[in-house]
Order: structure tokens, then sequence, then C-alpha cells
């Protein structure tokens, strides 16, 4: 079989032609995967910095609380916990592992704990309730205090291992 001068031209001019459109395609592809793997990640970080800030908020919240033994605006404070973990928790849930929503949860569980055993402390009435561990529900109060420390300190490093690349404590991050 013998190629013209002209055919192999033409075939010389498609396969550089398949090969130009190839590398666009596989180039333009990749390009497109790393954009959404940054929105991906810009959304992430912006669910972590949100989570963040409002683990901070109730630990300044339960910090206050126990010092002053005083709990402002109750009401507000508890439907702003509900709402802030049930937004959060939805985009916890688009965007983490399993460990990390695992821990999530069980840190807004324990707002919800503390805050109920505040309230029951508080509602003895002030002539009856003291803040000492004379008192029962005070005692209970504290323990679901720091069981919310604990879960939020858990919570914490997960988020700081996800978003660094590392764990803390000899642990690898779990990308889920």
């Amino acid at each position: 079989m013998h190629i013209s001068p002209t055919e192999a031209a033409l075939i010389g001019t498609s396969l550089g032609a398949t090969a130009t459109l190839s590398a666009a395609w596989l180039t333009q592809r990749s390009t497109s995967r790393r954009e959404r793997e940054r929105r991906l990640w810009d959304r992430r970080v912006a669910t972590y910095d949100d989570l963040m800030s409002t683990v901070h908020t109730y630990a300044q919240l339960r910090a206050h609380t126990r010092r002053s033994f005083d709990l402002p605006e109750l009401e507000g404070v508890r439907s702003e916990a509900l709402h802030s973990a049930a937004t959060l928790a939805a985009r916890i849930e688009l965007y983490s592992s399993e460990r990390l929503r695992e821990a999530c949860e069980r840190s807004f569980d324990c707002v919800q704990r503390w805050l109920e055993a505040w309230e029951e402390w508080h509602q003895q009435g002030a002539d009856v309730r003291l803040p000492s561990q004379a008192d029962g529900l005070w005692k209970k109060f504290l323990k679901r205090v720091e069981e919310a420390e604990e879960a939020d300190s858990e919570l914490l490093e997960l988020l700081l291992a996800d978003v660094h690349g590392k764990s803390g404590k000899g642990r690898k991050p779990d990308n889920g």
C-alpha cells in the first residue's frame, strides 16, 4: 500500500488536529474540575468559619452563665441555638466527613443539654437554688458544661485537622 504525499499530509493534519483537540479538551476538563473543587472548598471553609463562630459563641455563653449564674434571654438563646444548629448541621452534612458530622451533632446536642440543665436549676426559684456542689441540679449543670466543652474541643480539633490537612494527637484527618 502506497500513501501519496497528499494523503500523508491529510493524515498528519488530522492526527495533529485530533491531538490538539484532545489536549484542549483534557485541559478544559482539568480546569473545570479544579474550579469546582475550589468552589466546594470555599463553601466548606465558610461553613467551618460559621461553625467555629457558633461554637465559640456558646462557649462564651456557658462561661458567662457559670460565672454569673445568669443566662440572658433564655428563650431567645434556645431559639438561636436550634436555628444555628439546624442550619449548620445541613451545611456540615453537605461539606464534611462522617466523623466531623458526628462531632457536630454531639456538640449541638451538648448545647441543648447544658441549656436544659441550667433551666432545671434556675426553675427551682431564687430562695432554693444554690450555685454550689450542695445543689444537685447545679452539679448536673456543671457536668453538662464539662460534656459540652469536651464535645466542642473534639469538634474544633477535627475542623482544624480538616482545614490544615493534619490532625492533633496522632490521628489522621478523615476526609469522608
